[in-house]
């Protein structure tokens, strides 16, 4: 059973794919794009309480992310900068739904500049059923996507 803060990260994750993005999950299966470019782009935060997320995805999700976000007909219409540029947005806002939901409106948080990095080895989502907790696991569009909440 998904404890509270998976719960949370799941439905701040898929409220702002739908509403921010125009990006809906569905429920694909799991199979590693061969050549594909992974990456993980993190962002910080620090307040009365202080931490970390960290959402693993493909290049794929980050170019139609870009496309939705600037309003262009094709991913493939983007840069790799582009694309960078949207999964940096994209964090950000999940971070700000993210601790809000989770720890309220009286705190003020800081946010850090979200960071991507190409990862070098494809990840491994593990089973689907059997999902961590603090980690949030979807399909979007047939991508995988995965968002690790790290406590500091």
């Amino acid at each position: 059973m998904q404890d509270q803060k998976t719960a949370t990260l799941t439905t701040v994750l898929s409220e702002v794919l739908a509403n921010l993005a125009f990006m809906f999950t569905d429920d694909g299966e799991f199979d590693a794009p061969v050549g594909e470019r992974w990456l993980e782009t993190t962002i910080s935060y620090e307040g009365s309480t202080s931490g970390s997320l960290l959402l693993v995805c493909t290049g794929t999700f980050t170019q139609q992310l870009a496309a939705n976000l600037l309003g262009v007909a094709s991913s493939e219409e983007t840069t790799e900068q582009e694309s960078n540029d949207a999964v940096r947005e994209f964090m950000n806002v999940v971070c700000g739904q993210f601790v809000t939901a989770a720890y309220g409106t009286e705190d003020v948080f800081n946010l850090t500049i979200p960071e991507v990095v190409e990862l070098s080895v494809t990840p491994d989502f593990g089973d689907p059923e059997d999902v961590p907790d603090d980690t949030a696991l979807l399909s979007v569009d047939g991508q995988w996507i995965r968002l690790l909440h790290e406590r500091t």
